[in-house]
């Protein structure tokens, strides 16, 4: 028994290197295909993420999985954050997960991130020899349809005649000039409206998603010209007229 020992011992100290690779082959490794569907989402919508797993033929088997949304843009706010798969997913096997969102009011137009997570346990082992995790990042596609209101205005003697015109790509919804309300002012459209003359206006409105925009217009009033009076008038010709009849009466 000793020699058996002996000559296991020396056969593992002579080819140690074979030995460990084999190990490292045995260990189940997770290799699932991920793909990520979430269109695209304007602000206050409650969007949906489908998230389609994939176990290639030549991958382990996937135990116990789980979709998770890990870290958002602060645009987002995870609702359904979790999602259980099936059980298990064979090599070769398909599924698909669900989970949403909701985009915030402020949200601006662009492109911001969102990770979702997979994990579970992997290998033939009962529930996965053993866990795996993996993660994949995403772009979210916000857009958002905003009004912008260009203002001008005309001074009457007692009124002042404000031009509104929507040059953005979105509603501006009650639109308020000096108490004067206009429930909408589609975009392209203009409006005007009467008010009485003051030294300053303000516009506000709020835009299809409920943020509010206000701006203040002050009114510059022209100072007159200064008039001269007939005596003053009078008195600069009269003393033309005298002094060219004193330098004539010299000559």
């Amino acid at each position: 028994m000793k020699g058996f020992l002996v000559l296991f011992l020396f056969v593992f100290i002579s080819f140690p290197l074979p030995f460990v690779l084999f190990l490292q082959e045995e260990q189940p490794q997770a290799r699932p295909e991920i793909r990520v569907d979430a269109g695209v989402t304007e602000p206050n919508q409650v969007s949906l993420i489908r998230v389609t797993v994939t176990n290639p033929n030549t991958a382990d088997l996937l135990w116990g999985n789980v979709l998770k949304i890990g870290e958002a843009h602060p645009y987002f706010v995870p609702l359904q954050s979790e999602y259980t798969l099936s059980h298990e997913i064979r090599p070769g096997s398909t599924d698909i997960g669900e989970l949403t969102f909701q985009t915030t009011r402020d949200a601006e137009a662009g492109s911001y991130p969102l990770t979702i997570s997979l994990s579970g346990g992997v290998g033939p082992c009962e529930e996965g020899c053993m866990p795996y995790f993996v993660e994949k990042e995403v772009q979210i596609k916000v857009i958002r349809n905003s009004p912008d209101i260009e203002v001008s205005h005309t001074v009457e003697d007692t009124s002042i005649t404000v031009t509104l015109y929507n040059r953005g790509s979105g509603k501006a919804k009650s639109v308020v000039c000096d108490s004067v309300m206009i429930p909408v002012l589609s975009p392209g459209d203009t409006r005007e409206i009467t008010i009485d003359r003051t030294s300053t206006f303000t516009v506000e409105y709020e835009d299809e998603y409920g943020k509010t925009f206000s701006q203040s217009y002050r009114i510059s009033v022209d100072k007159p010209e200064p008039k001269d009076s007939s005596l003053q008038t009078g008195l600069v010709l009269a003393g033309i007229v005298l002094g060219y009849l004193f330098k004539k009466s010299r000559n």
